[in-house]
């Protein structure tokens, strides 16, 4: 694995908040990868449920049939 592969989002002073979340989930959404937020999901889990809020509904609804 690259290590773009195994670092999926780069932590920030606090750790991975929703700043350093928010754009990766954009960008997985945009590039309609799945695997990758199964991944996101399955990593930062807390910070993945309170990240969505903020994305847009056609975003939102795109992760809640693709991820479970």
């Amino acid at each position: 694995m690259s290590e773009e592969q195994t670092e999926l989002v780069v932590p920030g002073r606090f750790g991975v908040t929703n700043k350093q979340l928010i754009p990766v989930l954009k960008q997985a959404v945009g590039d309609q990868d799945v695997n990758k937020l199964i991944l996101l999901k399955a990593k930062y889990l807390y910070t993945f449920d309170k990240s969505i809020r903020y994305l847009s509904k056609k975003e939102r609804d795109f992760i809640s049939e693709h991820v479970k």
